[in-house]
C-alpha cells in the first residue's frame, strides 16, 4: 500500500486545489483546514503498523497483484489500512481546498487591489520578459514597494503590467520603477479569471518605466549575465532561424522564434521542443553528472554539483512550470541518492506535485504544469510496459516509441480540453525527432560556449549542430501537412473520460496481461466498418455545401463541392480555431484559400491553415501598405511554397466543378474612409446554377462601383458585407436579392454588428437571415438548386 499512497495524496492535493473554485466558498476557510487536520490525525491514529513487506518499494506487477488481492479478499489489517488511507486522502483533499482558499483570499484582499484606481509608483522585479500583442506590451511584475499620494508600503505582491508605448528595455530579473494606475479586472470575466488563477492581484496601466538595474540577488544576476552572453553567442554563431530555435530550447527565450517554424512544430505535435521543458533538465543534468563520475567525485560533491546545476538551470530559464517540476524531481532524486534511499519515479513526482502546489496553488491552473505532470506520469506508468510489448522493434527504437506513446496518452486529454485538437502524426513525429533532440541541444550549447571564447570555434561547432537542428525542422515541416487525421474534441467530459481511459490503460499495461481474444477479434471485425464509415463521412457531399464558421467577430467560410473541391475564404481573428475546425471536418487539402483583405479578423487564422494543409493557390487583393497581419500571411505562403495571385474584376478561375468569378476590386482604392475594406475581393462562387456571393468587408464605395458596373447579380446565398454593419447600401441588397443572407459576427461585439438598419434592408427583399452570433456555425446546402440552412450548431 505504501507504494501508491503518495500518488493518491498528490491526486488529492491536485483535485482539492482545482475543486476550490467550485466548492471553496461552501464553508469558511478555517472549517476546511480544521476538518482536514482532524481527518489527518484520525487517519494516522487508526492506521495499523506496517509489516516488513510494506516498508520497501514493490515492483509494478507485485503491487497490482496485491491491490487485486486486497480488494477481492481483504484481511482485517488490510481493511484497517484501506480505511486509514481513504481517510487520509479525504483529509488531504480538505486541506488542499482550505489552502487554495487562503491563496485566493490573499490575492483578492491584496493591498494593491484595495488601492485601485489609485495612481501609484511601484518598485520590484520583472518575473518574465515583456511580451507584445498588437499595440500593447505586457509583463508580470513582482512588487516590493509601493508609493502613492497617501503614503508608502512594502509588500510582496504580483501585478500585470500593460502599456501602449514601446516595451521597457529590460529582461526578467531586472529591477524596475513603474508608474501607472492600478485596476482590478472583474474576476468573473475571462481576463480577470486568468489573473486570479495566476495569483496576480491587479493590473497596472503603465505610464512610465525606469530600469533600476539587474537583479539584486547574486545568483539571479549571474544567470542574467550568463543568459545575455550565451544569447549573443547563439545569435552570432547560428543562422537566424536556428538561433531562434536554440534560444527557446536553451534559455526559454521565444522572442526570435521564426513564426513559420513555430507553426510547423505545433502542427506536427513537436511544439514542446520550441521552449525549455522538463526534458531539458535531464539533458543538461546527465552530462554534468557523467562528468562528476569521470572525475571520481564522491557522493556528496556529486550531489552538490548536480543540485547546483539544476538550480542554476531553473533560474536561467525563468522557472517555467515544467522546468520547476523537473527541477524539484531532480532535486528530490539527488537527495534520495545522497541519503542512500533512492525512491521510485512515481513517488518523486508525487512529492514534487505536493510540494509545488503547497508553495503556489496557482500552478494547478498552469497549462504548462498540467501537461508536464501528465506527460511525466504517463511515461512513469506506461513507457516501460509499452516498450516491452514492442519486441519486434530494436530496443532503442522500442524505448523511444514507448516513451513517446506513454507521454502522448498522458497529455492527450489535457490537450483536447484546452486546445481541442491533437495531431495523430505526433507519435511518429516525436519518435523520428527523438534521436536528434539531445544532440541539437547539447551541440548548440557547446557551440554557444565555444563562441564565447572564439567566434570561429563557435561557428564551426554550430555547423555540426545545424545537422540535427535542420533534421528536426524537416521532420516538423513534412509531418505538419501529413495526410493524417486529427483527434478533435474538448470540454470537461473529454478530459474526465480521457484521463479515466489513460488510468485504466496504465493499470492494464502494468499487470502484464494480454488483451482478451474476444476483444482482439471484435476490434479486427469493427475496424473495417469504422474505416468505411469514416471514409463516407469524409467524402464529398452530394450538393454544394457552404459553412460559415463561428469565429466570433470575423469571417471564415468553407465551400465544399460535389467533386470534392475545397475552398476557404478568410481565416478568422484567432490563430488556430479555423485550422482546428477544418481538421475536425476531415479536410485534407484546400484547392483555394482566399484572404479577402488584410484585416486581423479575416487573416490571422490563415497562416496556421497554410502550415497544416496542402494549398493549391492563395488569392489576395495585393494592394499596397499591408499591415503586420498581411506581412505574416505573405511570409507563411512563402515559407510553404504556395502560389499567390492578386486577381482583378473580370477574371474567372475554374477550380474543379467550382467557378470563381472575381467581381471586385478592379483596382486598389485610395481616399475612402476604409480603403482596405473596399479593396476586399468580392467573389461569385458557383456550381452549375447554385451561386454564393462572398463580399469580404466591401463598403458603400465598393458596392456603388459594383452597381454601376452591373456586377451585382441575383444570388442564392449572400455573405453579408462587413459583418452586417451600417456600411452597406439598401440598393445593393435589393440588386442581389439573396434567398439566404448569412451574417458572420461575434456575440456581444462592441461594434453593434449586425446593424438593425442593414437587417431591415435585407428583410425588405424577402431574404431569410442566419447569424453566427445567434446560431453558431451556419451550414447552407443546395438541395435541387434550392439553398437550405441545413444546420446551425
Amino acid at each position: 500500500m505504501s507504494a501508491w499512497i503518495l500518488p493518491a495524496l498528490a491526486a488529492a492535493v491536485w483535485t482539492g486545489t482545482l475543486a476550490q473554485s467550485l466548492i471553496g466558498e461552501a464553508l469558511e476557510t478555517w472549517a476546511w483546514l480544521i476538518g482536514g487536520l482532524v481527518g489527518l490525525g484520525l487517519a494516522v491514529a487508526t492506521a495499523p503498523p506496517r509489516s516488513e513487506s510494506e516498508t520497501g518499494e514493490d515492483e509494478a506487477l507485485q503491487l497490482a497483484e496485491r491491490l487485486v488481492r486486497d480488494v477481492a479478499a481483504p484481511s482485517r489489517g488490510d481493511r484497517l489500512r484501506w480505511r486509514a488511507a481513504a481517510l487520509g486522502v479525504v483529509a488531504v483533499f480538505l486541506l488542499a481546498v482550505g489552502w487554495a482558499n487562503v491563496h485566493e483570499h490573499r490575492v483578492r484582499d491584496a493591498f494593491l487591489a484595495r488601492l485601485a484606481p489609485e495612481s501609484v509608483e511601484l518598485e520590484g522585479t520583472l518575473r518574465e520578459d515583456p511580451g507584445i500583442d498588437l499595440d500593447r506590451w505586457s509583463a508580470v511584475f513582482d512588487v516590493r514597494a509601493i508609493r502613492w499620494e497617501g503614503g508608502m508600503a512594502e509588500v510582496r505582491e504580483t501585478v500585470w503590467l500593460s502599456g501602449r508605448d514601446d516595451p521597457p528595455n529590460a529582461v526578467r530579473g531586472d529591477r524596475l520603477r513603474v508608474r501607472g494606475r492600478v485596476g482590478v479586472p472583474d474576476g468573473g470575466d475571462e481576463f480577470g479569471g486568468f489573473l486570479l488563477r495566476r495569483g496576480i492581484v491587479a493590473e497596472v496601466d503603465v505610464d512610465d518605466v525606469e530600469r533600476l538595474g539587474p537583479a539584486a540577488f547574486a545568483p539571479v544576476r549571474w544567470a542574467q549575465s550568463f543568459r545575455r552572453l550565451v544569447g549573443r553567442s547563439i545569435v552570432a554563431s547560428f543562422p537566424s532561424r536556428e538561433a531562434g530555435l536554440l534560444l527557446g530550447l536553451t534559455l526559454g527565450d521565444d522572442s526570435r522564434l521564426d513564426p513559420a517554424l513555430e507553426r510547423d512544430f505545433r502542427a506536427s505535435g513537436l511544439s514542446h521542443l520550441l521552449v525549455v521543458s522538463g526534458g531539458n533538465v535531464a539533458m543538461v543534468l546527465a552530462p554534468v553528472m557523467a562528468l562528476g563520475a569521470a572525475l571520481r567525485l564522491s557522493r556528496v560533491p556529486r550531489f552538490l554539483l548536480g543540485i547546483g546545476t539544476v538550480a542554476f538551470f531553473v533560474v536561467l530559464t525563468g522557472a517555467e512550470p515544467s522546468v520547476m517540476r523537473a527541477g524539484v524531481m531532480a532535486g528530490l532524486a539527488l537527495v534520495g541518492v545522497v541519503l542512500g534511499r533512492p525512491r521510485s519515479a512515481g513517488a518523486v513526482l508525487s512529492a514534487a506535485i505536493v510540494g509545488l502546489l503547497a508553495l503556489d496553488p496557482a500552478l494547478v491552473w498552469s497549462v504548462g504544469f498540467q501537461l508536464s505532470v501528465a506527460a511525466t506520469a504517463g511515461m512513469i506508468a506506461m513507457a516501460t510496459p509499452i516498450a516491452e510489448r514492442l519486441r519486434v522493434l530494436p530496443r532503442p527504437l522500442a524505448l523511444a516509441a514507448g516513451a513517446t506513446l506513454a507521454a502522448q496518452i498522458g497529455v492527450s486529454p489535457v490537450l483536447l480540453f484546452h486546445f481541442h485538437e491533437v495531431p495523430s502524426s505526433t507519435v511518429i513525429a516525436n519518435v523520428l525527432a527523438f534521436p536528434a533532440v539531445a544532440p541539437a541541444l547539447l551541440l548548440g550549447i557547446a557551440a554557444a560556449g565555444a563562441g564565447l571564447v572564439a567566434s570561429s570555434a563557435g561557428r564551426l561547432l554550430a555547423a555540426v549542430a545545424l545537422v540535427p537542428m535542420r533534421y528536426l525542422e524537416t521532420v516538423a515541416d513534412r509531418l505538419a501537412r501529413a495526410p493524417a487525421p486529427w483527434i478533435t474534441g474538448g470540454g470537461a467530459v473529454t478530459l474526465v473520460v480521457g484521463l479515466a481511459a489513460a488510468i485504466a490503460l496504465a493499470w492494464w499495461l502494468r499487470t502484464g496481461r494480454r488483451m482478451p481474444r474476444a476483444v482482439v477479434v471484435a476490434g479486427l471485425g469493427l475496424a473495417p466498418l469504422l474505416l468505411w464509415s469514416h471514409a463516407l463521412s469524409a467524402g464529398p457531399p452530394d450538393d454544394l455545401v457552404v459553412r460559415f464558421l463561428d469565429v466570433g467577430q470575423g469571417d471564415a467560410t468553407l465551400l465544399v463541392s460535389p467533386a470534392g473541391t475545397s475552398i476557404l475564404v478568410d481565416g478568422g481573428p484567432e490563430p488556430t480555431p479555423v485550422a482546428t475546425r477544418l481538421s475536425a471536418l476531415g479536410i485534407r487539402r484546400l484547392d483555394v484559400v482566399v484572404a479577402t483583405h488584410p484585416h486581423a479578423d479575416h487573416v490571422v487564422g490563415l497562416p496556421a491553415v497554410l502550415a497544416r494543409f496542402p494549398v493549391g493557390v492563395l488569392l489576395e487583393p495585393g494592394c499596397p501598405e499591408p499591415g503586420p497581419d498581411q506581412v505574416e500571411l505573405d511570409d507563411a505562403a512563402r515559407a510553404e511554397g504556395i502560389r499567390v495571385l492578386h486577381p482583378r474584376s473580370g477574371q474567372v478561375l475554374e477550380v474543379g466543378d467550382v467557378r470563381l468569378r472575381i467581381l471586385a476590386p478592379s483596382s486598389c482604392w485610395t481616399g475612402t474612409e476604409a480603403d482596405a475594406n473596399n479593396d476586399s475581393l468580392v467573389i461569385l462562387a458557383s456550381v452549375g446554377t447554385d451561386t454564393v456571393l462572398l463580399t469580404g468587408d466591401a463598403e458603400q464605395p465598393a458596392q456603388e462601383a459594383l452597381l454601376e458596373a452591373g456586377l451585382a447579380p441575383d444570388v442564392d446565398v449572400l455573405k453579408v458585407p462587413h459583418h452586417g454593419g451600417a456600411t452597406s447600401l439598401a440598393e445593393f441588397f435589393a440588386a442581389v436579392r439573396p434567398e439566404i443572407a448569412v451574417v458572420s459576427a461575434g456575440r456581444d461585439n462592441p461594434y453593434g454588428h449586425p446593424s438593425p438598419e442593414a437587417l431591415g434592408w435585407l428583410r425588405a427583399t424577402g431574404t431569410a437571415i442566419a447569424r453566427t452570433d445567434l446560431a453558431g456555425e451556419v451550414v447552407v446546402t443546395f438541395e435541387g438548386g434550392v439553398p437550405v440552412v441545413a444546420s446551425a450548431a
